[in-house]
């Protein structure tokens, strides 16, 4: 069974809207092209109400002075992993693989066109002629756009996170570990917080919760050495996994339907980690982090980012800042007319994923329909 079918991966696009204004309940199948880009001055909406946030706030406060040295219990926060959730991270490490690889491979087929002086994305043979570039000079430009040969990473947007060793001990990386640290993809640091093993990014496992000392986290335990030999197995299995689907040769749909269930399916694993695993992201810039705590690096160049020297205003984020859905315009024939700047009221958008699973040969998602305004005739 297809799994880019359902309708329950609705909340990857934020596409909620109030029934008085779709005039249905809760029905992905009316969903309207998504909105120009918010304000960049205007702070990101919570997705937590700030009520919710000072409540949790008291209780941990109130927990902490009434027992000052207390055992942690739930994980992940006492350090150790959420037993039912090592498979969805391994599944989620496999779909991301298996969406690159298709994505390498449909690119050689299918054109993916990006601005040089912005962000537009767009799938097909030529570039759009939609004024609607936002960059530099596109004033004398009257808002055309200056397309090149976009790439793969240009199609699915996962932003980089700092790596952490030990999430429990060590949950911040401070300003001056910058450039030792190293940045991974959000989705690979959340796979390995939520279980995946990797020689290249080692992560400290546990077998004992931690403590809690007065807010502080201490750990008891000595330092397990087995994690490297596990790392090792992990990915040369994984290695050989890929390797073996890499040499099957398959048509442009195969690869399309394939990696379109990728997507989907990844996804919904991250959705599902996230709900255990916290991630945040800056409420005024795209800077990302996985882990308890957003990191200490002073590196904010967005609104009122003088006020806090730099330093990045955390809040709970959502799957959208995690994996981008990354609008583009449909093309609904691609061997036709480039779409047109007076019709651009007449066109629909799809995440830039299933754009290009659709030009290979994917049917349209049935929560995309809508909004790629297939019904417009």
């Amino acid at each position: 069974k297809s799994h880019f079918s359902s309708s329950s991966i609705k909340s990857l696009t934020n596409l909620d809207l109030p029934s008085s204004a779709t005039g249905v309940d809760d029905d992905p199948l009316y969903v309207d092209v998504p909105k120009p880009r918010r304000d960049k001055s205007e702070r990101k909406p919570y997705p937590t109400p700030m009520k919710e946030l000072i409540r949790r706030a008291k209780e941990e406060k109130q927990l902490r002075q009434s027992q000052p040295c207390r055992v942690l219990e739930d994980p992940p926060d006492n350090g150790l992993l959420v037993p039912e959730l090592v498979d969805v991270a391994h599944r989620v490490h496999r779909c991301r693989a298996s969406l690159l690889s298709g994505l390498s491979k449909i690119i050689h087929h299918i054109s993916v066109h990006r601005c040089r002086f912005c962000s537009e994305v767009h799938i097909g043979k030529e570039g759009h002629e939609i004024r609607t570039c936002t960059g530099p000079g596109s004033g004398s430009r009257s808002a055309n756009h200056v397309w090149k040969r976009g790439r793969a990473s240009d199609v699915v947007l996962i932003p980089k996170c700092y790596h952490l060793y030990d999430r429990a001990v060590k949950p911040r990386v401070i300003h001056d570990e910058r450039f030792t640290v190293p940045k991974i993809s959000a989705v690979l640091e959340l796979c390995i917080q939520a279980g995946v093993d990797l020689e290249k990014f080692p992560s400290k496992r546990r077998s004992k919760p931690v403590y809690s000392i007065e807010g502080r986290i201490v750990d008891f335990e000595e330092v397990n050495d087995g994690n490297s030999e596990t790392a090792v197995i992990t990915t040369t299995t994984n290695t050989a996994t890929l390797d073996s689907c890499n040499a099957e040769k398959k048509s442009l749909k195969d690869v399309s339907v394939e990696t379109m269930e990728s997507w989907f399916e990844m996804v919904s694993g991250v959705s599902k980690l996230m709900e255990r695993y916290k991630v945040w992201t800056c409420g005024y810039c795209p800077e990302i982090q996985v882990g308890p705590k957003g990191h200490k690096v002073r590196m904010c160049k967005a609104t009122k980012h003088q006020m806090r020297d730099g330093m990045h205003a955390w809040q709970e984020a959502t799957i959208d800042d995690v994996v981008g859905p990354n609008y583009v315009w449909h093309v609904r024939d691609p061997d036709g007319s480039v779409l047109d700047n007076s019709l651009q009221r007449f066109y629909g958008k799809a995440p830039a994923v299933v754009e290009l699973c659709v030009q290979g040969g994917a049917p349209v998602p049935d929560q995309y329909m809508s909004m790629m305004r297939l019904d417009v005739v």
